[in-house]
């Protein structure tokens, strides 16, 4: 998927403008929001979890990680309408009943130690990282972010959560997609995945 994706990004225009490509999720944006995506464009690591229009600054990101962008469908992954997020602080008091989900069967990996090793049980579940022992929020509360954003995933359209990232043609088929893919990027860097993930949580929080 990552290929085509970038297939479809090398296609933009070279001459096409910052401002006409973010602008459908920059009314959303304001104050520091907006300062803050400004400087992750040019300092992080390059892990867009599906934020921003396909055509857009992000899309030239690399290090660790590209953008996870729609693949050449539309504006963007969600048709123009601004991203809405609920915080990890959310899920930690609502929706008890999805704090039983398994962290290993979930995202196909142990959950990471706060020095970045994947080496935690495998039986920790959702609500232990949630609202247990702060350890298991993992490196740069990597898992802690990772839990977070795969329930705004598989909840659009509930709780005022806009993200519409899985399903037929979005950028993930499916929520084990979604979830294996975050896995993998924090492998490549925990703390790193953690940051960015808050980051992108905090600008387009409901």
């Amino acid at each position: 998927m990552l290929l085509y994706q970038e297939e479809v990004m090398q296609e933009q225009p070279e001459n096409k403008s910052i401002e006409s490509t973010v602008s459908p999720v920059s009314a959303h944006a304001t104050g520091s929001g907006k300062s803050r995506r400004q400087f992750l464009t040019k300092a992080t690591a390059g892990l867009v979890i599906a934020s921003l229009p396909a055509r857009s600054v992000w899309a030239s990101g690399g290090g660790v990680a590209q953008s996870i962008v729609a693949s050449g469908h539309g504006s963007d992954f969600a048709g123009g309408d601004p991203i809405e997020l609920l915080s990890p602080g959310y899920w930690s008091n609502h929706e008890l009943h999805q704090h039983k989900y398994n962290f290993y069967n979930i995202f196909g990996g142990r959950a990471f130690t706060k020095s970045g090793f994947p080496s935690l049980k495998t039986g920790l579940t959702f609500g232990d990282i949630l609202v247990g022992d702060p350890k298991f929020k993992g490196c740069g509360n990597c898992n802690f972010h990772m839990v977070g954003i795969y329930l705004n995933a598989i909840n659009h359209g509930k709780f005022g959560i806009n993200y519409p990232i899985i399903g037929f043609g979005q950028p993930f088929a499916t929520a084990s997609d979604f979830a294996k893919y975050l896995y993998n990027k924090a492998l490549l860097d925990p703390n790193g995945v953690g940051s960015e993930l808050s980051s992108i949580i905090d600008n387009y929080h409901a």
